[in-house]
C-alpha cells in the first residue's frame, strides 16, 4: 500500500535531493544509505528503495551455506 505524503524537496544543480528528515528517520535512512530509483511506466512517477546496509546483508547470510555441508 503506498500512502501519501506532500513533501517537496528540490533537486540542485548537482542533481542532488535532500530526504526529508521525518521520511529518513521513518525508513531508517542515514549517511551513506543506498537507494535503489527504478523508472515506471508513468513519466512522472519514480520509486524509490531504501536497500540494506552492508552489515545487514552480511549478517542475513551468516551461516546460510551449512546446509551445503557434508558432516564431518
Amino acid at each position: 500500500m503506498i500512502v501519501s505524503v506532500a513533501m517537496i524537496t528540490t533537486v540542485t544543480g548537482k542533481y542532488q535531493v535532500t530526504v526529508p528528515a521525518k521520511i529518513a528517520s521513518e525508513h531508517g535512512i542515514k549517511a551513506g544509505s543506498r537507494l535503489d530509483w527504478e523508472k515506471t511506466d508513468k513519466p512522472d512517477v519514480i520509486v524509490v528503495k531504501v536497500l540494506p546496509d552492508r552489515a545487514t546483508l552480511a549478517d542475513s547470510l551468516h551461516g546460510a551455506g551449512r546446509k551445503y555441508l557434508k558432516p564431518g
